[in-house]
């Protein structure tokens, strides 16, 4: 028995309109439907989900690391972009042990992304 495929990911959020406008706006995600707190990450779909249910409890609880794929070329765009539009920033584009070149920043409640380009065994 194996699962059929990966559907999607729920991020738990305290604040979802900040996250949405993250999203939607700095990382230009494309939102999925008419509600808004969905994006399309190429056939999963990016869930934003209000803290305060049995799952995600209001306070604290466990964060993500979301991994983004672009080309080589456009590592240090998407730096200069995200620097413009003030996101904090936790590394710059930097070489990984496993071959890969990545940026890390944060989202608007701590959650880390990472941009990268290339081959390893993460990517």
């Amino acid at each position: 028995m194996t699962p059929e495929g990966f559907s999607r990911i729920e991020l738990p959020c305290r604040d979802v309109q900040r996250q949405r406008e993250f999203y939607a706006g700095v990382m230009t995600l494309k939102l999925l439907g008419p509600g808004g707190l969905a994006f399309d990450l190429g056939g999963v779909a990016l869930v934003l989900r209000a803290r305060g249910d049995a799952l995600f409890p209001e306070a604290g609880g466990p964060g993500a690391m979301l991994a983004f794929a672009v080309p080589p070329e456009e590592l240090d765009r998407w730096h200069r972009r995200l620097m413009m539009k003030r996101a904090a920033i936790l590394a710059a584009p930097h070489d990984l042990a496993d071959g890969r070149r990545a940026l890390h920043c944060a989202d608007a409640e701590g959650n880390v992304i990472e941009i990268f380009c290339g081959t390893g065994s993460g990517g």
